[in-house]
């Protein structure tokens, strides 16, 4: 050691170390740092230096370990003492920098704790030696806190990955998923804040909520699992829950996973047991000379003890637990069971935040179960408890404004009023009779709404409130359509000198926006101008240039494209100009040109490359041109670039739609059997691979995206279509081909749809009609053995049909019921998919006015739904639906338009006949034509089904023949009439036997 036994420097060493093992920093310091001041020459200085940092490290004197280490941590440093002193600075920086409470200090401490490791970890990396790497795990995860507490995410992520990878075995692994965990749920609440789109919010609550399940999911971090599911049921609850309303199904998987946090006394418990067999294992490796190891092991020990200070010091996570619970009991419209978790609370430890918030949960509860009484009294109970809540004149505001949302309307009332009487003179008191506005309007009391606003806007003509009221009212008139009331409203606002700028750019840009809603374009353009001169730093100006493009492109002025390039360099950052551009696309794109449109997509793809939602319409406009140009490698390079973000929907939606272009490729390259050269036919088999691959990757990746794993499946059967028309294929190996395609798809859930998919061939099939029974019953058991499993859409419509074909009408029902339900608004096409489905179930039935109103609905989708492939089914069910309500007229508008057009298939044009000739017969024209030399009269549509089908319709050929029989038979023409029944027996009595059977019935009666 270099030290002389009884010298005064020898001694304050052996005092110091003793000190130290003893865990009394405090003498430990005082000793070495003598030492330090009086003997700075003694050859094993650096040690003293070192324990004397590590001293203070454990006093919490963080700034004095940071001086006395700091001698050791410079690159000239001995090795052996540089890597230690690097750990032990960084702790130290760590520390002082939880301790600081501005903001800029502490950042700036977390950023030096990022270097001090960094500079320890290129240590070690550079040259590792058995002691300095046992500082690795550790510096990289100190390193991953400090940038998480300089809101460097990414970079914390990085390095909590590295962890995960390069240490999977270790001890602390759980510690990582946990931090992890939380790390996307900053991020998400972020996104929230930030109001993206709930796609990405959601994106990041799953990955989130991954990583918490891994930890859950530990049988050997029981501790950390308890923290793992509390978190996991906060992001549940506070993320992704309200992004689901008015759908309440969140909360419910909230409630049932703050269900699973259990007590601090059981967690302590727990983390003392760990703590002793980790004692028991540091021992052990020490004796059996394992020193490396017994030194890791002595700071997972450190940090556990940590752990087990902060469980004992911290609340008990039971107590927030029933508090959540009580929350998601009244978010599920539960209030009974809330209020008997949250009683539970009555004798618990809370804090004055938990009893707060236990107390206004309980008035709560009243308020939604309706308890009008109870919940004043309560709120009153609540006023008094709480006199010092600077937030309770907010209370009855807030318990409106969520009965509002869940449509409690007389509820709602009840609280504004409340709020008014008891503060008058509130902070809320504008936000109150806003609400209070609302409320009325929903009850339907629009004069009442109106009044209220107008009232107060009169009484207090210079409140900023009263303005916000009217801005209020007038976005109210947008919404029922009155926009000539909004304009006036806005007007008012905008030109109120004493209601400021900022209020007055509000009303400004309401009227501009107004106005471009009644096509006012050259106000538009005048009002955007003196809106630039006036306001040029108002946030709402970027907008308002876009506005005032858009009206001057629709004066077909040229100068619309360089007003809206001029928005976006000068605001590049607005959430408008994405916009600005891919509208320029479009403008080009109606133009016609072609190049420029092309360059206004990529321009968008490069100012925006994540902005997805505008880059997939763009490629969307782009990539027809290319198609139609046969240039499919184009059309393709407008998707990949979305095939790797980390939104799932869109980048499953780009591989789908590249698969579409190599499908669509392929049979660009026309009959496989005209192709002579062997690459012709090698290029072609690739480019069908290809196209497989495609749909196959949206499978394996995005197995969560409903309506994009519908259309993957229904691309692999369109490329078994195109594999039979080059004959590579037959209907016969349809099946056991697309078992080979999906091998890889293992899942339960993935393996139910392949089965599906497997069954729904029969669509695809010649003659496959024949085998819907037998498809049907595959349905059925598939859909057995996984009873949770969502349909697509293509699913729900493959299905249902089948359940049609099968007279199981109320599975049927339940079937394109569910998939109503599923879908959103603006999803046209799974609309038209439901509506159809349940007017075909009800007109299988014989139910016709339930199915017009379905049909009726389907038509009112955009275009009048004749994108849609049954868009002629519903005609002739509205046909037949106008036919039994005597309005013969529409009936046979529709009728004529079944019988002639190209799209509809024979069946129903014969079905369609037959229908135009009941109509004509009940107008008196069963013989007789409508008009001289005319063909209009029933028997001849009766006729004609079996003039023109045959025997390709011999149900509906015969019943044709029947009709005619029995227009002839009413008419006292016996002869024509056996000729009719006659010539169905002669035809039909094999393929139609219950209207052959009727023929010869009636030929009976009418005798000789």
């Amino acid at each position: 050691m270099g030290w002389v036994r009884g010298d005064a420097a020898g001694d304050l060493y052996t005092k110091g170390s003793k000190a130290l093992s003893a865990n009394d920093y405090a003498t430990a310091v005082q000793n070495f740092d003598q030492i330090i001041t009086s003997y700075p020459t003694v050859p094993n200085i650096n040690e003293v230096q070192l324990r004397t940092g590590y001293a203070y490290l454990h006093l919490g004197d963080f700034p004095k370990a940071i001086d006395r280490l700091s001698r050791l941590t410079v690159k000239t440093a001995k090795p052996e003492f540089r890597a230690a002193a690097l750990f032990y600075t960084a702790l130290a920086q760590f520390s002082q920098g939880g301790k600081l409470t501005d903001k800029a200090q502490q950042k700036r401490m977390f950023g030096q704790t990022t270097t001090t490791l960094t500079n320890l970890i290129n240590l070690i990396t550079a040259t590792p030696t058995p002691d300095n790497k046992n500082y690795l795990e550790d510096a990289i995860y100190y390193r991953a806190l400090a940038q998480y507490q300089e809101e460097d995410l990414g970079g914390a992520e990085k390095d909590l990955l590295q962890l995960l990878q390069q240490f999977g075995t270790s001890l602390q692994r759980p510690d990582y998923l946990l931090r992890l965990g939380s790390l996307y749920a900053i991020e998400a609440n972020k996104a929230s804040e930030g109001k993206k789109s709930p796609d990405e919010i959601k994106a990041l609550t799953q990955k989130s909520l991954e990583y918490y399940d891994r930890v859950s999911n530990d049988p050997n971090a029981l501790v950390q699992a308890n923290e793992a599911d509390m978190s996991k049921a906060e992001v549940l609850y506070g993320l992704l829950a309200p992004l689901e309303l008015p759908d309440t199904s969140g909360y419910q998987k909230a409630l049932d996973a703050f269900r699973l946090v259990k007590r601090k006394e059981d967690m302590v418990a727990l983390q003392e047991k760990q703590l002793q067999d980790l004692t028991v294992q540091s021992q052990a490796q020490l004796q059996s000379g394992g020193v490396a190891l017994a030194n890791e092991n002595s700071r997972l020990i450190e940090r556990e003890e940590g752990r087990l200070k902060d469980l004992k010091d911290g609340p008990d996570p039971i107590i927030l637990a029933l508090v959540r619970i009580g929350e998601c009991y009244n978010a599920l419209k539960q209030a009974d069971e809330a209020r008997t978790v949250l009683h539970r609370l009555a004798q618990a430890t809370l804090t004055p935040e938990q009893a707060q918030e236990v107390d206004f949960q309980l008035l709560y509860s009243y308020a939604l179960g309706g308890q009008t009484d109870k919940a004043d009294a309560a709120l009153t109970t609540y006023l008094s408890k709480h006199a010092g809540d600077a937030q309770a004149d907010s209370i009855s505001y807030q318990m409106a404004a969520n009965l509002l949302q869940r449509k409690d309307f007389n509820g709602a009332l009840a609280q504004v009023n409340r709020s008014l009487k008891d503060f008058p003179n509130g902070r809320y008191v504008g936000q109150v009779i806003s609400l209070k506005a609302q409320v009325l309007l929903n009850l339907g009391q629009l004069d009442e709404s109106k009044k209220v606003v107008d009232n107060y806007v009169t009484q207090h003509p210079k409140s900023p409130v009263a303005n916000q009221l009217l801005l209020t009212k007038a976005g109210s008139e947008v919404g029922q359509g009155d926009l000539k009331g909004a304009l006036a409203d806005y007007k008012t606002v905008k030109d109120n000198i004493g209601a400021g700028a900022e209020m007055q750019a509000a009303g400004a840009t309401g009227y501009i926006q107004t106005l471009q809603s009644l096509k006012q374009f050259d106000n538009v353009i005048s009002e955007s101008k003196a809106f630039e001169t006036k306001y040029p730093n108002n946030k709402a100006l970027p907008e308002i240039l876009v506005i005032s493009a858009i009206a001057m492109d629709q004066k077909q002025d040229p100068e619309a494209i360089a007003v809206l390039r001029d928005m976006v360099s000068k605001y590049p950052e607005d959430d408008t100009a994405p916009f600005a551009l891919y509208y320029i696309i479009t403008i080009e794109q109606r133009a016609g040109k072609v190049p420029e449109m092309i360059q206004a997509a990529d321009d968008l793809r490069k100012a925006y490359p994540e902005n997805y939602s505008y880059l997939i319409q763009a490629a969307d406009v782009v990539s027809p041109i290319y198609v139609k140009q046969k240039k499919f490698d184009l059309a393709i390079a407008e998707y990949q670039p979305l095939v790797g973000v980390p939104q799932p929907n869109v980048a499953a939606m780009a591989r789908n739609k590249i698969g579409t272009f190599w499908l669509q490729a392929a049979k660009a390259m026309g009959a496989y059997q005209s192709m002579q050269k062997d690459e012709e036919r090698a290029e072609a088999k690739k480019r069908l691979d290809s196209a497989e691959q495609s749909y196959l990757d949206t499978l394996k990746n995005s197995p969560d995206q409903l309506g994009a794993v519908g259309d993957a499946l229904q691309g692999l059967v369109d490329g078994l279509i195109q594999r039979r028309s080059w004959g590579l294929l037959t209907d016969a190996g349809f099946e056991d081909y697309l078992g080979k395609l999906t091998a890889e798809l293992t899942t339960p859930e993935m393996q139910t749809r392949v089965e599906l998919a497997k069954a729904g061939l029969v669509f695809v099939e010649k003659d496959g009609v024949k085998q819907y029974a037998t498809a049907l019953d595959r349905f059925k058991k598939a859909l057995a053995a996984t009873p949770s499993l969502n349909l697509t859409r293509q699913e729900a419509n493959q299905y249902g049909e089948l359940l049609i074909a099968g007279q199981d009408y109320p599975t049927a029902l339940e079937v394109y019921n569910n998939l109503l339900s599923q879908a959103g608004p603006k999803d046209q096409q799974a609309l038209a998919d439901a509506d159809y489905g349940l007017g075909a179930t009800y007109l299988a039935q014989g139910d016709v006015a339930q199915a017009k109103d379905y049909f009726s609905k389907m038509k009112a989708l955009s275009g009048g739904a004749e994108w849609h492939p049954h868009i002629m089914d519903a005609n002739y069910g509205l046909a037949l639906a106008a036919e039994q309500a005597g309005d013969t007229n529409t009936a046979k508008q529709f009728y004529a338009v079944l019988m002639r057009s190209p799209q509809v298939s024979y069946l129903l044009q014969a079905k369609a006949m037959l229908g135009y000739g009941r109509v004509l017969e009940k107008a008196g024209n069963g013989i007789t034509p409508v008009a001289q030399g005319t063909i209009e009269s029933a028997v001849h549509y009766y006729q004609q089904v079996n003039t023109l089908f045959g025997p390709a319709t011999p149900a509906l050929s015969a019943e044709g023949l029947f009709d005619a029989g029995q227009v002839y038979e009413r008419a006292g023409d016996k002869v024509n009439a056996k000729k009719q029944y006659s010539s169905l027996i002669q035809a039909y009595a094999q393929t139609a036997p219950d209207w052959a059977a009727k023929a010869q019935a009636a030929i009976a009666k009418l005798g000789p």
